[in-house]
């Protein structure tokens, strides 16, 4: 049989199939891929909260009688100074998060501690939002385990209370939830903080009696939840 005449290549039919093919599988890779590097992205940011507190935990037992960071200036930027001017985190990267937009980029690899106005490692002007919230004056003989020192920026709020999906303050994973850092550092994911009008709130409130999903509960009226630049809400907790 003469087969001279026979062209080799796709027909029409065939090259529709195979981009259709090639469609369905892009369709499957591509929430996988993303999945995976979210999933990076939030273990990147348990980390930095790991570090922030292992900073802390290493300043406050530093000193034979027991210390905490309260700054006069009661501002993010204060506190972290605080650990970079004792040499144990100044590293800036630590409270500015991969993927967060509103957070203030870094530009210096580490935290120029000489005074507080010398913040260039977040640039000319300084920082204007970490990733983070911090929490100063937290008393010395808190309880270790259910008193958060930093948590992923924004307020949860509602009920259940959820952090914030837009605006200034939002959820550095939106509304999806949120990192806690507890003082003996250990750090939690919270998708939620749960709803307290009906008992449900999945942290415990500042003297250890019932659970609140209010962050500001946790802590004493003393203490002050601070952003980069100033004072978010002053602790409302009570009792003991």
């Amino acid at each position: 049989m003469d087969k001279r005449g026979k062209k080799n290549g796709f027909t029409l039919v065939e090259l529709l199939i195979a981009i259709v093919i090639i469609g369905i599988l892009m369709s499957l890779l591509i929430p996988a891929v993303s999945k995976v590097m979210e999933s990076a992205r939030r273990a990147k940011g348990a980390n930095c909260l790991r570090q922030i507190a292992m900073a802390y935990g290493q300043y406050c037992n530093g000193d034979v009688n027991g210390r905490n960071i309260k700054t006069s200036e009661q501002t993010g930027l204060a506190w972290a100074l605080v650990l970079a001017k004792a040499d144990y985190l100044n590293d800036p990267s630590m409270y500015t998060f991969s993927g967060d937009s509103v957070a203030t980029k870094v530009e210096k690899k580490s935290i120029v501690n000489s005074s507080l106005a010398d913040n260039k490692a977040w640039g000319p002007s300084g920082p204007t939002e970490f990733s983070v919230y911090l929490i100063d004056n937290v008393p010395t003989d808190a309880p270790q385990s259910t008193t958060p020192i930093a948590f992923t920026r924004g307020l949860p709020t509602g009920n259940p209370a959820k952090w914030p999906k837009t605006g200034l303050t939002t959820g550095v994973y939106g509304d999806k939830g949120g990192y806690i850092v507890f003082l003996d550092g250990h750090v939690e994911w919270f998708e939620d903080l749960g709803k307290t009008d009906e008992g449900e709130g999945k942290l415990m409130k500042w003297g250890g009696i019932g659970t609140t999903n209010q962050i500001e509960d946790t802590i004493p009226s003393t203490a002050k939840i601070l952003n980069a630049s100033g004072v978010v809400k002053a602790g409302t907790g009570t009792g003991v």
